[in-house]
């Protein structure tokens, strides 16, 4: 086993980066929907702070799961 190089493939870089940019989208639409809204210039209410924060939330969930996706298969090969 010691001859085995550890590299990560491709792909899973690939996947984990994915998983870096949806966490990165995900979170500011989460923890502040106000100035995301700003920010993309949406109407001003609770409806949609309401939209941006269960978007947010469904970004950062598929963030989170392809970085432990790709570090579970990085760590099974």
């Amino acid at each position: 086993m010691a001859d085995r190089v550890s590299a990560v493939p491709l792909s899973l870089q690939i996947m984990g980066l994915l998983g870096l940019l949806a966490a990165a989208l995900g979170l500011p639409l989460l923890l502040r929907p106000d100035g995301a809204r700003r920010l993309l210039g949406l109407k001003d209410s609770a409806q949609m702070v309401y939209i941006l924060r269960i978007g947010g939330t469904m970004l950062a969930a598929l963030g989170l799961i392809l970085i432990v996706f790709a570090v579970t298969f990085w760590k099974a090969i």
